[in-house]
């Protein structure tokens, strides 16, 4: 994937880094330091790894990467993704020219509060009573937001 971004980057006014949170110690924080000591693209923030804190991760990595750059567009990808590089900058290009884009796999539907079942959704409570449905956002695979709104995001975070 490196050798394919490089290649785009090259054309393109792109910034890729790889993104991780603390993680408790171990075998998984060698092999990043040892990745990130051979590719030096790794973005390192100040967030705990859990599954109940998965929005605040990616509140702080908004808010991180807008800090370090400046681009028309920040995107958060998770590591089991794959993403056709050219086609998320062709897509984003068309987009440049609005303000406050938020983009991702969009979905809406029931909010799923009961424990146990797939898609459990841990922080139920913040969508009201039970049986309530989601409103149209985008999924944590992948989010593209504009400047204005990392910006807001790291306002208010």
């Amino acid at each position: 994937m490196r050798r394919n971004v490089c290649l785009w980057q090259g054309m393109h006014n792109l910034i890729l880094h790889m993104m991780c949170s603390a993680i408790a110690g171990g075998i998984i924080d060698r092999a990043i330091e040892a990745e990130d000591r051979k590719h030096g693209d790794f973005m390192k923030i100040d967030h705990v790894e859990g599954y109940l804190a998965l929005s605040g991760k990616t509140k702080t990595y908004f808010a991180t990467a807008v800090s370090l750059w400046d681009a028309d567009f920040y995107v958060k990808v998770d590591d089991d993704v794959h993403v056709n590089i050219a086609t998320l900058g062709q897509i984003l290009s068309k987009q440049a020219w609005k303000p406050r884009v938020y983009m991702g796999c969009m979905k809406s539907g029931p909010v799923l509060s009961e424990k146990g079942v797939r898609y459990y959704e841990p922080e139920h409570w913040k969508f009201g009573e039970p049986g309530n449905k989601y409103f149209r956002h985008a999924t944590g695979q992948l989010y593209a937001i504009s400047k204005d709104l990392a910006t807001y995001i790291s306002i208010n975070k």
